[in-house]
């Protein structure tokens, strides 16, 4: 299942009319989602609107590859700026006319979702490294791996919270995991969930970097691909199960998100 989830995701949404694969059209979805969540009552201009949340999309595919010491795709590519940009301004239109649930209720509602499309992107920049250009130590340490995996994981985050992308004010602040009552297991969970699923994908497809470390037998690579995603889903479930429950909006706030 989970294998057959990965492959669509590497698939265009339509060959002719939106010729953007689902993987990034369902991470900006879901992106769009939490952004207009957070922004809703600061009345951005259209250009910090769609900045802000650009950043924070691709704060993790722009520190992974300034780590790699590759150019990102933004800097020479048009397809990740009309990809994200088209279905912000649409999923921003069609949100601005409903209630938006609050964000601990989208985060456990979607946290499959928001595991799987994580995997999606540490599976993707891991392959990466098989560029020549990237330093053969670089490939070779797991450290580096770990960090890497770590990065691409929380990026965006880390930069949208630093930032608050979201406000009218841009401003540099301590990160969101680093705050008072933030850090600990759960409050990290975005960093280091990408730097475990990337050895665990490493040692199942019993990767050179991984050598000496974990023996043992090796897997096809769809199977480590899939496991790999099943692990940061379960990582994101258990997040969920171990946050308080969101209570249900009173009368009162459903009566002021309407308005």
């Amino acid at each position: 299942m989970l294998q057959t989830a990965l492959t669509i995701l590497s698939t265009p949404v339509h060959t002719v009319l939106f010729p953007y694969v689902w993987g990034t059209t369902l991470h900006a979805a879901r992106i769009s989602l939490l952004f207009n969540t957070l922004s809703r009552s600061s009345h951005l201009t259209i250009g910090a609107n769609l900045s802000g949340f650009l950043l924070t999309c691709w704060g993790g595919s722009l520190a992974s590859h300034l780590l790699l010491g590759l150019y990102p795709p933004q800097l020479y590519l048009l397809g990740p700026w009309i990809n994200y940009s088209a279905v912000h301004l649409v999923a921003s239109f069609l949100l601005s006319s409903v209630s938006i649930p609050d964000l601990a209720r989208t985060n456990a509602y979607l946290f499959p979702l928001d595991g799987l499309l994580r995997a999606n992107a540490v599976l993707h920049t891991l392959s990466l490294l098989d560029v020549p250009t990237v330093n053969p130590v670089l490939v070779a340490s797991p450290l580096f791996h770990f960090i890497l995996g770590a990065a691409v994981s929380s990026g965006g985050g880390l930069v949208g919270g630093t930032f608050s992308l979201w406000t009218p004010n841009w401003h540099f602040s301590t990160p969101p995991p680093l705050r008072a009552g933030q850090w600990g297991i759960w409050g990290t969970l975005d960093i280091w969930a990408g730097g475990v699923v990337t050895l665990v994908y490493d040692a199942l497809t019993a990767h050179p970097a991984c050598a000496g470390i974990l023996s043992i037998e090796p897997v096809s690579v769809p199977t480590a691909r899939s496991l790999a995603a099943a692990l940061m889903i379960v990582l994101f479930g258990l997040r969920v199960l171990a946050s308080p429950r969101p209570k249900p909006p009173s009368k009162a706030e459903e009566e002021k998100k309407t308005q």
